[in-house]
């Protein structure tokens, strides 16, 4: 998951430092499904667009998280990335997240 230069403690404490100033609701959305474990496929019938539509907001979320930093991103390190933040910049998506595991 993790590149093999990088301590995951390293990594960990960096993504800790890594806000996002603005997740819009369909990034939010998107960022909720991953983190339940939903495949691009899956996000894309729930949200009624297409798999590459999810792609491309995953490889956008990606940048804007990771390119600052040294580390490659990936949807697994976002997936890190978002518990570390659900009570600042990901809070809509903790949020989000809540729901889907109420409701369904």
């Amino acid at each position: 998951m993790f590149e093999s230069g990088i301590d995951p403690k390293a990594l960990l404490s960096i993504l800790r430092e890594r806000h996002v100033h603005y997740i819009s609701r369909i990034e939010a959305t998107i960022l909720a499904h991953l983190s339940l474990g939903y495949r691009t496929e899956e996000i894309a019938q729930r949200l009624g667009c297409t798999g590459a539509t999810v792609r491309r907001h995953v490889a956008d979320l990606t940048h804007r998280v990771f390119d600052p930093t040294e580390i490659e991103g990936d949807r697994d390190k976002l997936r890190t990335w978002v518990p570390l933040h659900s009570a600042c910049c990901a809070m809509a998506v903790a949020q989000l997240i809540e729901d889907e595991q109420q409701f369904g």
